[in-house]
């Protein structure tokens, strides 16, 4: 419940917390509090509040109440609802903040310690997407940054008085109003408030989000109690091919300025075009006031991006910690992610010696060999790079070094030629064996790698397979994603894919055009991937993607990459063929409604240099026959 400007109030005795532009701040509740009101039971949203999200969904351009930035507004503006019938959108699931929001009976309920009876945590399940959140109230703390997303989030809980606070985190991207595209960034928080009142049940979720919002969004829920059961708690999904003969890289948006259905929410009831398009004032009364001031050519100015240079990057949490320090995440059957040397690390262990995938900048290698021992008394055996580039290949000859392969041929050999039966392999007593592409050792070998850190058990087309610890691992080449030797790294059996730089959740991709890199090549990629996956349920968990940046990730995540990238190419394919320079289409800001999530105006990767790649891989690209 909003009572004023940036003033959220919840509670019998009243709770009221100020909201500015970050999280609210909440009051430390007593150490051993025990819960001063129990919500368990059966409850039904009350429908009169917004019909229209729990219901059909809402209409295109509605978006007044909502304090959306510009990356906000044009990512709804762009979005097309058809999108949905992409086999990998169809199961999406509901984000926390929308979930308490959608049509659907609800079910509350208490887990205690089996002996202590303390509780530890408090189970919500909504109807609709089968929505099941745990709010954990035993003081557990939230994960790192570069743990799994989920559209439920990872909820911690404490009483308040009488009230129920609720700070929740690690949400994947998806919608934060149902139909028409108002989006929700990975980065974004929330914070709720739950009260008590009889057979009444009110809810104020307080969604902070850096990439698409201005300032907290507020938004108050009401439920009944029922006495009974309603059942139908079921809301099973299997995704399935809607439309047939569609490409592959086909994603349903629109064109910035050219959303044909932009007008037709304000003409239905007769508002002014800007009422609900000026993100945060629509919430406040004075409102009024600033849209007498607005012209027509102003409003029409807000369905476009408006010139100027992008903004900054994010401000939202880096996924890659900066304490000098190798993190471990374990991720399945014994594959492990490592995080805080420049790239994501995987490691395999097992009866034989670990396998590695990518082995980071190099610049911690003998905290990553610390690192590894924890988890094995086995050596590196393999060492597997996905790319050429240093911050995934810059700790092959420390960890390459540090290893051994008794794989291969034994001592008579090794004293015949202490670099083995080839003369490729260094001494595989004291070596690991490193494999990858070939044109990964074309070009490590092109600017002068040492001898140590290039692979020399190298692939030439499609793919390279070995059977190792229990797992079948295959590395497939992906032609002209990143660069010209790119490999995806499938653990089949832990169900684990090593996307390397062809998929991150930190920035844009790094297309290297003069390596062999190109757009199209990696969009084929992400859609390699996406072949590969099998979400458990609701369109999340299964298999996992460690990307070469950012957080572990699933399915979800490669797919709202891969409609980014697929939208910007678009959009730099039309300005080509309509005769634009690059000049021209670096001004059309082509990437403004991601740039606040992936982009950046300094730095080795910036906005302009993805542009300027894209650009021109498309302007390269042999005409179709």
């Amino acid at each position: 419940m909003k009572s004023a400007r940036g003033l959220v109030c919840a509670g019998l005795t009243i709770l009221c917390v100020t909201v500015s532009g970050q999280a609210p701040q909440i009051p430390t509740a007593i150490p051993g509090q025990a819960p001063p009101v129990d919500m368990s039971g059966y409850w039904s949203p009350v429908l009169h509040e917004d019909l229209t999200e729990r219901g059909p969904g809402s209409e295109i351009a509605d978006y007044g109440g909502f304090p959306l930035n510009e990356a906000g507004r044009l990512w709804a503006l762009s979005y097309d609802p058809s999108r949905v019938t992409l086999r990998h959108h169809q199961c999406e699931a509901y984000l926390a903040p929308y979930q308490m929001r959608a049509l659907g009976n609800f079910r509350i309920w208490e887990e205690r310690e089996e002996h202590t009876q303390r509780l530890v945590a408090i189970h919500i399940w909504a109807q609709t997407t089968e929505g099941h959140r745990i709010v954990w109230m035993d003081g557990r703390p939230h994960p790192p940054a570069w743990a799994p997303h989920t559209f439920r989030g990872f909820s911690t809980g404490q009483f308040v008085r009488n009230t129920l606070v609720v700070r929740t985190t690690h949400m994947k991207n998806g919608a934060l109003r149902r139909g028409n595209g108002v989006p929700q960034s990975d980065q974004a928080t929330l914070t709720e408030f739950f009260v008590r009142h009889d057979d009444h049940l009110t809810n104020v979720t307080v969604v902070t989000d850096p990439v698409f919002l201005s300032e907290p969004m507020v938004r108050s829920n009401d439920f009944s109690r029922q006495p009974v059961d309603p059942g139908a708690w079921l809301y099973a999904c299997d995704d399935g091919e809607q439309i047939l003969d569609r490409p592959k890289d086909y994603v349903p948006h629109y064109v910035f300025g050219k959303q044909p259905f932009a007008r037709e929410f304000a003409a239905r009831y007769k508002l002014p075009l800007a009422a609900s398009l000026l993100g945060g004032v629509t919430m406040y009364p004075e409102l009024a006031t600033r849209l007498r001031a607005v012209t027509n050519v102003e409003a029409d100015a807000l369905l476009a991006p408006i010139g100027g240079r992008a903004p900054e990057t994010s401000k939202g949490v880096d996924p890659e910690p900066h304490d000098g320090s190798i993190h471990i995440w374990p991720v399945r059957d014994n594959v492990y992610m490592l995080v805080g040397d420049g790239g994501n690390i995987v490691v395999q262990t097992g009866d034989q010696g670990a396998f590695v995938v990518d082995t980071g900048e190099g610049k911690l290698s003998e905290k990553v060999l610390a690192a590894i021992r924890t988890l094995t008394n086995k050596p590196v055996q393999f060492i597997a790079n996905t790319n050429f580039r240093r911050e995934h290949t810059g700790g092959n000859a420390a960890l390459g070094a540090a290893g051994q392969d008794p794989s291969l041929p034994g001592s008579f050999f090794l004293v015949q030629s202490p670099r083995g039966v080839t003369g490729f392999f260094d001494n595989p007593l004291t070596h690991a064996t490193m494999m990858a592409h070939v044109n990964v050792q074309v070009r490590m070998q092109a600017a002068g790698a040492p001898a140590g850190a290039v692979p020399a058990d190298t692939y030439l087309d499609d793919r390279r397979r070995k059977f190792h610890n229990g797992d079948a691992i295959e590395l497939f080449h992906q032609a002209n994603a990143v660069t010209d030797g790119d490999s995806l790294v499938h653990f089949r059996r832990a169900d684990v894919i090593v996307a390397g730089d062809i998929f991150t959740t930190t920035q844009y991709p790094v297309i290297d055009v003069k390596s062999g890199g190109s757009v199209q090549g990696l969009i084929a990629a992400l859609n390699e991937i996406l072949e590969r996956t099998v979400y458990r349920h609701q369109g999340e968990g299964g298999t996992y993607i460690v990307p070469g940046h950012g957080y572990l990730a699933d399915e979800h995540e490669v797919v709202e990459y891969r409609d980014m990238v697929v939208i910007v190419r678009d959009r730099i394919k039309a300005l080509i063929e309509a005769g634009a320079t690059l000049q021209q289409v670096k001004a059309a800001r082509v990437t403004a409604d991601y740039d606040t999530q992936f982009g950046a105006n300094s730095g080795p990767w910036t906005t302009d240099m993805f542009i300027e790649a894209v650009y021109t891989s498309l302007k390269a690209a042999p005409a179709k026959r």
